[in-house]
């Protein structure tokens, strides 16, 4: 059958913010860095704006076709035809971030964790266990978004605290340096990071209170942002730009800097462990979108079997087209954003826009 799961706004809340961390912790603050340099943390402010207007649009076309996500109200909004080609680019781009998502994170247990293993077999286990929380639905997914999101909020403020005795604030002067271009540049393109979380629409009809659908996201999206803006910042100002934008994973190499004394050292693994949990469960979670999406599109009584079949396209997309890290990133930075934005921003512009003119509402 399709989700019949029922989530609070806390879980929301929380099911967004463990999305938004996850794709963010990993290479996002080096490529703002080397977009932005020193205001990269001013293109942080600037996306979690923009983030927070775009939310406006899908909280309220989420009320105004109660009970129904993107993928229905599309159908809804252009017929039976054009409305499943519209609606259906929204799983197959949940099931693109998932995949930059768990190839991001098996490369960096691939180089910390595992480095004698074969690539590959972290890849396969990591697709394996993400597509079996997948499938159990999306109430056992939000719980452990209950323990995994906190969990991982305070470990970042933490690290953060821990490193702020070497930060340096003079490195981040002057601003607007080289004019505000970067800045204006850096914000949309962390948008595009910010925005997977479009999957709220797939949320809001879940949610024992709908009307919270933009609550749920302005405070995740919060969260996500001050994360992010704070381990910007602290890298530009314990590294400097020149070393800091060429860091795989710059959360991770502030948690190297950790150690008391003799008595606990490699405190980085601890943080890291709940990365890996906390991006495994956000990757579930867009499995998830995709099977729902893609059942709704084609019209099964269930999405389980497509959260599988999800994964192993997925997995198989991952091989081919990102064998290495520098393919990924390539992708990330120069392709992905261009996507990203037509879906996350153009299409539901778009929807709003159609059902405006055409004059479509939700009938439940």
């Amino acid at each position: 059958m399709l989700e019949k799961g029922i989530i609070n706004t806390k879980q929301f809340i929380w099911l967004l913010y463990i999305i938004i961390s996850s794709f963010v912790a990993m290479q996002i603050p080096s490529i703002m860095i080397m977009q932005a340099g020193r205001d990269a943390w001013l293109s942080v402010l600037g996306a979690w704006f923009l983030d927070v207007m775009l939310a406006l649009v899908y909280a309220y076309m989420g009320i105004r076709f109660p009970g129904e996500n993107f993928v229905q109200y599309s159908i809804t909004i252009l017929g039976k035809y054009l409305g499943r080609m519209v609606g259906i680019l929204f799983p197959l781009f949940f099931l693109l971030a998932g995949t930059l998502v768990l190839q991001g994170l098996s490369q960096i247990v691939s180089t910390v964790f595992l480095p004698t293993t074969p690539f590959q077999v972290i890849l396969i286990a990591s697709y394996f266990v993400s597509a079996l929380i997948g499938r159990k639905g999306i109430e056992v997914v939000a719980r452990m978004t209950e323990v995994l999101g906190p969990l991982f909020f305070i470990s970042i403020i933490i690290l953060c605290f821990l490193v702020l005795p070497s930060f340096e604030i003079d490195r981040l002067k002057p601003q607007f340096d080289q004019g505000v271009s970067q800045f204006l540049v850096g914000a949309p393109l962390l948008l595009t990071s910010f925005g997977v979380c479009i999957i709220m629409s797939m949320y809001i009809p879940l949610c024992n209170r709908p009307e919270n659908g933009f609550l749920a996201k302005f405070i995740a999206v919060s969260l996500g942002a001050l994360a992010v803006g704070l381990i910007t910042t602290l890298s530009v100002g314990i590294f400097g730009i020149e070393d800091a934008q060429y860091m795989y994973t710059a959360g991770l190499e502030l948690a190297k800097m950790i150690n008391f004394s003799n008595y606990l050292e490699r405190v980085e693994m601890v943080w890291l462990l709940i990365l890996v949990g906390s991006t495994i469960v956000a990757s579930s979670s867009l499995f998830w979108a995709f099977g729902q999406g893609i059942a709704q599109i084609v019209g099964l009584k269930t999405y389980q079997p497509l959260i599988y079949s999800g994964a192993l396209l997925s997995l198989v997309l991952c091989i081919t087209s990102f064998p290495r890290s520098p393919q990924q990133t390539h992708f990330y930075h120069y392709t992905f954003p261009i996507v990203a934005v037509f879906v996350e921003a153009g299409l539901e512009i778009f929807l709003f826009i159609a059902a405006l003119i055409l004059g479509k509402r939700g009938t439940a």
